[in-house]
């Protein structure tokens, strides 16, 4: 053999070697066709049941009317309904209550409440005036009243005396006009809303005093 064969020798057996291996799983393969099931079934025998042992097992039942009627001249019994007033009242002795049925079930053991008593009024303010042992309160604060322009411009001056309430603790309550000037008079209430006195004491107890107050306007040449 010529040394040219062999490589075409070579190529034919590794085809025919793949050829072995691949037709096989290549080929379509029908698979077998399974056999048919069969069931067997034994056959049965109906055994008919005899007529006296279903009349033993259902014995008949034969039902007999009865009429019932009430005796002439015999009204018939009509159950009508009863009416009930509770348990009966046990009898108590005379003085213990026993005419008032009231006072039967109730409670003896509750205790009475007594509402707490008002307070007691609030005593009227007192006022008292300086003098003797109660002495005149000192003002502590305040400016003097600021002159009205059309009293300057009018020149009038004079004094408004004022009655006022110093209270416990030295500020200014209730003012009264005792002497006016028309053009004077709110510049003077003015300012003495806004004083602040001493408290007043007696007997070491801070009291309300009514006291007068003189405010004097005087123009500076």
């Amino acid at each position: 053999m010529r040394w040219s064969f062999w490589p075409v020798s070579i190529t034919l057996h590794i085809a025919l070697g793949i050829a072995v291996f691949v037709v096989p799983l290549v080929a379509e393969v029908t698979p077998p066709t399974p056999a048919p099931i069969h069931m067997f079934l034994a056959p049965t025998k109906t055994v008919p049941v005899p007529d006296t042992i279903i009349a033993q097992a259902l014995p008949a039942r034969t039902v007999t009317p009865v009429n019932v009627e009430a005796p002439t001249g015999i009204a018939p019994e009509v159950n009508e309904p009863r009416e009930y007033f509770g348990p009966p009242v046990p009898d108590l002795p005379p003085g213990s209550g026993a005419g008032d049925l009231s006072m039967i079930g109730a409670a003896t053991d509750t205790p009475s409440i007594t509402p707490p008593p008002p307070p007691p009024p609030r005593p009227a303010q007192t006022l008292f005036r300086p003098g003797g042992a109660i002495k005149e309160p000192k003002r502590i604060s305040g400016l003097p009243p600021e002159y009205p322009a059309i009293a300057r411009n009018a020149r009038v001056q004079g004094v408004v005396i004022l009655e006022a309430v110093i209270d416990e603790r030295g500020d200014v309550g209730r003012i009264k006009v005792l002497r006016s000037m028309p053009l004077l008079d709110q510049a003077a209430i003015t300012a003495v809303r806004q004083w602040r006195y001493t408290p007043t004491l007696l007997n070491g107890v801070p009291v309300s005093v009514l006291m007068t107050i003189t405010v004097n306007f005087t123009l500076q040449n």
